[in-house]
């Protein structure tokens, strides 16, 4: 969250290209203090989207000025051209960071705050044309520019506070009972990397990630006795398991941030079939999500140890997976997971890995 864009913008349209890549460059490198490889990075990549940005305002010809009318097309390409350059850049490090794509990473950082962040590149504008009919004015330009950082704050703040208590609710629940510890984030990780790889859209693919990240925070309201004991349960004690979606639809439904992933986590339980529970939904009536997660959830509770049975191999997991597709599962959903299987880790620790003799045998 920072202001430094109108600045940048302003410096672009005032000066000749290196003296608005020196104050863009200076400004960024005494700026908030981060590692220094992150700085370094910080400063050459917002030092091309200023030089970039400047070649595009030359073009417009030595006689364009922020004053001048028809600039206004060139300021506008100016700013698209800042805004893409600079934003693909700081999208591409934390996709290789992240290893996801980068139209992810991109879409994410920036699909609540694209309109804030563009109107402070507009700001830009504003200053530069004060700075050339009157620089004292400029300090007129502190109103909408502060107005606009709390707005992007604020957005993100909120964002950010209500999904942190939420994982952490989650985290809790997970601690409650030693053999589930990690895995409400390890199904929101597989869901979302299978969302990828079934070709959902990012915004999608991460409101899978979320839902399946919380699809089990409706174990709230599930008794400990119930919840960790170590045998089969009794029917009275199945049914009262069974509420977990429905409370945990109940209580992500309240935020508009998980209105959608309220939904998937109703659902998760659901059964192509039909038979599963809250609703007996089956096919295609079953939102994707859901039926993501499941198969998701299914591979983790298998693969991991709990109270009443030890960690199934990988590849009985995934014969079992590929038993009951179009039964239980989605046999599309399904395929696309064991191909993923096939030939990714999903991030698991390295003595679970698949290994094609197993795989083989399994074929």
């Amino acid at each position: 969250m920072t202001v430094g864009a109108a600045v940048c913008i302003a410096a672009i349209l005032i000066f000749p290209p290196h003296w608005a890549i020196l104050i863009v460059v200076v400004g960024f490198a005494v700026g908030r203090r981060v590692a220094l490889l992150k700085r370094i990075y910080n400063v050459g990549q917002v030092a091309l989207a200023a030089g970039v940005s400047s070649l595009v305002w030359r073009m417009a010809g030595d006689a364009a000025t922020p004053l001048d009318l028809h600039s206004a097309v060139w300021e506008m390409l100016v700013i698209a051209t800042f805004f893409v350059v600079n934003t693909v850049l700081v999208s591409s490090i934390i996709a290789y960071a992240s290893d996801m794509p980068i139209r992810v990473t991109w879409s994410r950082a920036h699909r609540h705050t694209w309109h804030a962040s563009l109107g402070m590149h507009f700001v830009g504008v504003l200053i530069a044309v004060l700075w050339v009919t009157s620089p004292w004015t400029i300090a007129l330009a502190a109103i909408p520019l502060t107005a606009i950082y709390y707005t992007l704050r604020n957005t993100v703040t909120l964002e950010t506070q209500t999904i942190d208590a939420l994982f952490n609710l989650a985290d809790i629940l997970d601690a409650r009972d030693p053999y589930t510890h990690g895995h409400s984030l390890r199904v929101g990780q597989y869901a979302e990397k299978l969302a990828l790889a079934m070709d959902l859209p990012g915004d999608d693919a991460h409101l899978i990630f979320l839902a399946g990240r919380l699809h089990d925070i409706g174990k709230c309201a599930i008794q400990n006795e119930v919840l960790m004991k170590p045998g089969p349960l009794t029917d009275d004690e199945r049914e009262h398991m069974c509420i977990h979606p429905e409370v945990g639809s109940s209580m992500l439904a309240s935020f508009s941030l998980f209105r959608e992933c309220a939904r998937y986590v109703r659902g998760h339980h659901e059964r192509w079939d039909g038979t599963g529970y809250p609703d007996g939904l089956a096919g295609e009536t079953i939102p994707l999500g859901a039926r993501i997660i499941a198969v998701a959830d299914a591979f983790d509770a298998m693969t991991t140890t709990r109270p009443y049975r030890k960690a199934m191999p990988i590849y009985e997991a995934y014969r079992r997976l590929e038993e009951s597709a179009g039964a239980q599962w989605d046999a599309r959903v399904i395929t696309a997971f064991l191909r993923l299987l096939d030939t990714t880790p999903l991030g698991r620790p390295e003595p679970l890995l698949l290994e094609q003799p197993l795989l083989a045998e399994v074929a």
